[in-house]
């Protein structure tokens, strides 16, 4: 990657800023991301030629790090289609694991383990799933797609699923028991919900292990009696 000063930078201006407009020009010329990378540049160069040198320079790094990121996602959508099918697997599976189960639930096989503890797993693998495609289409789509981050959505359902069925423990077990509060569900799908949301978003489950951590912490730290005073 070029480093420039802003000497540097004021002699070949011309030529970097024409170079990256090519470049930008070769991701698509009609696309609205392709026009916004030439509305910077246009800001660059007007700059430059109000004799702001440091920030065209600015500009001019800001345009270049957007460029790169779209060259390399580009380079990366064989693999994004990859990921998308591995994920149409991962679907396929929970959906078929979720049929036959319902369809014969009293099989030697696993009969006895669906519970509401493999339910809570299953969604939260399923919300795994969704977060996965999601962001294959959506970082496809904003041409930010990384491909070092595809073992992020080879895990992604797993992961989703020992979080949802975690989150389900904390939420029902772990703060509930430690808060000492009695909470009535009158929604028996509530459990489901929580599941597919810590598998979908790890801010979720962070924030509700954090949220644990800090009335355990809280709960280990009260003082207890007073020492009795000597006589």
């Amino acid at each position: 990657m070029l480093n420039l000063n802003e000497t540097a930078y004021k002699e070949k201006a011309p030529g970097l800023l024409e170079e990256l407009e090519e470049r930008a020009m070769s991701l698509g010329d009609a696309e609205p991301f392709t026009k916004e990378i030439i509305r910077l540049l246009d800001e660059a160069k007007s700059l430059l030629a109000e004799g702001k040198t440091t920030e065209s320079l600015k500009k001019y790094y800001e345009v270049r790090k957007v460029i790169e990121k779209a060259e390399r996602s580009i380079r990366g959508e064989p693999l994004a289609w990859k990921l998308l099918w591995i994920e149409m697997g991962y679907l396929f599976l929970l959906l078929l694991l979720a049929y036959i189960t319902y369809r014969w639930p009293n099989f030697w096989l696993w009969d006895g383990l669906i519970n509401l503890d493999t339910q809570t797993a299953w969604f939260g693998s399923l919300g795994g799933v969704t977060i996965a495609l999601y962001g294959i289409y959506s970082h496809i789509q904003s041409r930010d797609f990384d491909p070092e981050y595809q073992l992020w959505y080879i895990c992604k359902p797993i992961i989703g699923g020992i979080f949802g069925w975690f989150v389900y423990l904390i939420y029902f077990i772990g703060l509930v028991s430690v808060q000492g509060k009695n909470v009535k569900i009158n929604t028996p799908e509530l459990p489901y919900i929580i599941a597919f949301l810590a598998g979908f978003s790890e801010r979720f489950t962070i924030k509700i292990i954090d949220r644990l951590m800090a009335v355990l912490i809280t709960w280990e730290e009260k003082p207890g009696a007073p020492p009795e005073k000597k006589a």
